[in-house]
């Protein structure tokens, strides 16, 4: 198993489909993603191994239809502030979004309460826009912390970065489930023993649906097979018994408190 997990580990690491630049038009700093010709085949691959490994999202592989998303995406939850638009056939341009990515804060051991609480605010704020393309409330399916950039000026954490999308046959509460799994996977598995817990129920306090909450918790426990091999990578490969002992904390957690309907 701990082959397939350096393999993983590989993987991942190298999935680089799109080519990120920054630029400054008309005073406005612009984030500019383009797709990668070769991208159609990672992407394939990605999606293969997704559903081997039970992830119920799949990486947008056209390219219009991937640009369309992006956008989409970027103007319902941001374009009352910022800007996003088509820049050419295969890029998107998004106008800078203020704040520090919640993944730097990781790295830093500089993660807080308060943020976790700002991200599942905006989680929460997010899920309630309607999505028709995904038959009720959005979901963004890869919301881990490096897509939440925290603005410590407004205690405010914003989304980014609308890659892939949950499968339509999901429903809302069962995206909006997942949403919070793939968060709280980076908690559990990036923060240290003494303060993983603290950022996780500040986390699920503030996302405040139990309705939701109660579709997390049967999903808090350890798969085996290729499903364990994503996990793995979500946890960035805490050893299995420590993150069993997490998620069994975590299950505990949820039932001795008012997190659940």
């Amino acid at each position: 198993m701990s082959l397939l997990f350096t393999a993983a580990s590989f993987f991942a690491e190298r999935i680089k489909v799109n080519a990120i630049t920054h630029e400054i038009r008309d005073g406005r700093q612009l984030w500019i993603k383009r797709r990668r010709r070769s991208a159609g085949l990672t992407l394939a691959c990605a999606n293969r191994f997704f559903r081997l490994a039970g992830n119920p999202v799949q990486a947008i592989t056209d390219v219009a239809a991937w640009q369309r998303w992006e956008i989409d995406c970027f103007r319902s939850l941001h374009g009352g502030r910022y800007l996003a638009f088509a820049d050419g056939p295969r890029t998107v341009a998004a106008e800078h979004v203020p704040g520090v990515s919640l993944a730097q804060h990781l790295d830093r051991a500089t993660l807080v309460p308060a943020m976790t609480a700002a991200a599942a605010r905006e989680l929460r704020r997010c899920h309630d826009s309607s999505c028709a393309l995904l038959g009720g409330g959005w979901s963004h399916g890869d919301p881990h912390a490096g897509n939440f950039l925290y603005d410590a000026s407004e205690d405010r954490a914003r989304l980014i970065d609308f890659e892939v999308r949950h499968e339509a046959a999901l429903t809302p509460e069962e995206r909006h489930a997942d949403d919070l799994l793939v968060f709280l996977q980076d908690v559990v598995g990036r923060v240290s023993a003494g303060a993983w817990l603290p950022l996780a129920t500040a986390f699920l306090h503030a996302y405040d649906r139990p309705e939701v909450v109660a579709r997390l918790a049967p999903r808090l426990a350890l798969p085996r097979g290729i499903p364990r091999i994503w996990w793995a990578v979500r946890t960035t490969y805490l050893p299995g018994a420590e993150l069993a002992h997490r998620l069994e904390l975590l299950r505990e957690t949820l039932a001795a408190s008012a997190f659940t309907a």
